[in-house]
C-alpha cells in the first residue's frame, strides 16, 4: 500500500501480509456467492440473514485491517471497510476459483 499526496509525493509505503485475512477473505467470498446465487430463489428473510452474515465478516475484516495498519496510518471504520472491499476484489481477481 502506498499513500501519496495530491501531487504524487510519497507519504508512506507499507507492505501488509494478507495471511491473517485469509479466512475472512474466503468466508466473505463464500457468503457473497451465496447471496448472489440465492437472490432469485430465496425468500427476503433468508437473503437478509445472508447479508447480515456478510456485514459481520466485513466488520471483522475492517477491524483487523485497522489494527494491522494502526502503527502506520489511522483510518476510520468506513474507510477500512472500503479498503477491505478493494482488497477482496483484487484478491478475487488474482486467484483462480476454488483456491483458498
Amino acid at each position: 500500500m502506498s499513500v501519496t499526496t495530491e501531487t504524487g509525493a510519497l507519504v508512506l509505503c507499507h507492505h501488509l501480509s494478507l495471511t491473517s485475512f485469509r479466512r475472512l477473505l474466503k468466508d466473505y467470498r463464500l457468503v457473497c456467492e451465496s447471496f448472489t446465487s440465492g437472490a432469485a430463489r430465496l425468500p427476503p428473510d433468508r437473503l437478509e440473514a445472508i447479508d447480515m452474515g456478510r456485514r459481520a465478516i466485513h466488520n471483522e475484516a475492517s477491524a483487523l485491517l485497522r489494527e494491522r495498519l494502526k502503527s502506520k496510518v489511522e483510518i476510520d471504520e468506513e474507510t477500512a471497510r472500503r479498503l477491505f472491499t478493494l482488497i477482496h476484489l483484487l484478491v478475487s481477481q488474482t486467484l483462480p476459483a476454488g483456491v483458498d
